[in-house]
């Protein structure tokens, strides 16, 4: 009876309009392996597949993987190999899931603070004239095609069905190399240490120039007028070269890409950078955003400001948007992410926590704005992001947080 019930539910995941990105994700493996387990009442999970089979209960309905260039684990917290979206993607297979790959175009690992160049060395096909940064627009276009494709013919080999494919990573300030200098210390450990960036002065000497810092200070029109003269550009060409080569792969295939939270509460930034895309020959068919509500104290109203920038960007490009990575704190956040600047009427409890991903769902599926959520690692409950995790610890057992059970319209 339980396999003909979970039979069912996998089913459902095809048909839902509304995705509920409820995944295992990449640091699932460093949780069991500390020897903790996840139990829910009724089951107890104790491996991967265990754990998204229980997430299957509770809502899920895709499988997702953030895939960096290299094929084998390196370095850093979470494994973000090819080796390891591989094994996701035969995962969701088995569990007859639809599957959602990010590929990252980076090393091992990137986000709004700093974007590495790729490494093809595990792709001997493709081969560089020379080091990735000194390339031209052209050059790199072409690599990019073949990784794209390559990477879609292994992951597809798998059996899976992709849902849809992610290209990049908080990526409005660049991508794969071409990209402004990162916030100090940011990929230092997975890109080489503190000395790892090159400016792209073949594509544009000016990109160089500026800082993650630099940018932080201007004002939301002078930052999105300056990215749309110096990389908006030049990074539309290198999603739509991913992008086609996918589809040779994949025909009918399906595309994303996302923002960070510095665009979700910015309507002008997050629509100026998607109408770009589109303008360079990149078109999103969901305009994916981190959202972490607590991170900033600004603006005042996080909740209202995200509503207004996930309406304008629906109303001026006429596609949905995604959370492609979200977290609501259940409890005082400290360490690296001291995210605390609660919403009005949402405590950093459990009860908080569920009130506020209740609400900001139902909004978006009444208001046919959102396609759907990710909450991030929804299962990291030993660090310091645990406030953010769906599961509260307790002797070395994970049990569900009010919010496991909220992501459902």
């Amino acid at each position: 009876m339980r396999a003909f019930v979970l039979c069912l539910l996998v089913n459902m995941a095809f048909a839902q309009d509304f995705r509920v990105s409820l995944s295992v994700s990449p640091f699932t493996e460093i949780v069991l392996k500390s020897g903790t387990t996840f139990h829910d009442g009724k089951a107890t999970a104790t491996t991967v597949e265990d754990v998204q089979r229980l997430f299957v209960k509770h809502g899920a309905n895709e499988v997702y993987a953030r895939i960096a260039t290299t094929r084998k684990y390196r370095t850093g917290f979470g494994d973000h190999s090819m080796e390891r979206g591989l094994e996701r993607a035969r995962m969701a297979a088995a569990l007859h899931l639809p599957f959602n790959p990010e590929l990252g175009l980076f090393n091992v690992y990137g986000d709004i603070r700093c974007q590495p160049a790729p490494d093809f060395n595990d792709y001997p096909s493709i081969k560089l004239p020379r080091p990735w940064t000194s390339l031209t627009l052209e050059q790199m276009t072409e690599a990019l095609r073949a990784y794209g494709a390559a990477a879609a013919r292994e992951i597809l080999a798998t059996g899976v069905q992709v849902r849809i494919w992610d290209i990049g990573n908080e990526i409005e300030f660049g991508i794969a190399g071409v990209a402004v200098r990162p916030m100090p210390g940011s990929c230092d450990d997975t890109a080489g240490g503190p000395n790892w960036y090159q400016a792209p002065d073949t594509i544009d000497a000016a990109i160089g120039k500026m800082s993650f810092q630099a940018l932080m200070q201007m004002s939301e029109v002078k930052r999105s007028t300056w990215l749309g003269e110096h990389v908006w550009p030049h990074e539309a060409k290198m999603l739509a070269a991913v992008a086609s080569g996918i589809r040779s792969a994949d025909p009918k295939a399906r595309f994303s890409t996302h923002v960070s939270g510095i665009a979700s509460t910015q309507p002008t930034l997050a629509v100026a950078f998607f109408k770009a895309m589109r303008e360079g020959g990149f078109s999103a068919d969901e305009l994916g955003v981190s959202y972490y509500p607590t991170s900033s104290p600004f603006p005042r109203d996080r909740l209202q400001s995200f509503k207004d920038m996930a309406t304008a960007a629906r109303r001026e490009l006429g596609r949905p948007v995604f959370v492609a990575e979200f977290g609501y704190p259940a409890g005082p956040m400290e360490g690296m992410f001291p995210w605390n600047s609660a919403v009005a009427g949402y405590p950093q409890t459990p009860d908080g926590q569920a009130g506020f991903v209740r609400d900001l769902v139902a909004w978006g599926a009444r208001e046919k704005t959102l396609s759907g959520i990710r909450p991030w690692a929804p299962d990291l409950g030993l660090s310091t992001w645990a406030p953010m995790s769906l599961f509260a610890l307790g002797d070395k057992v994970l049990t569900p947080r009010p919010a496991l059970d909220a992501l459902r319209p």
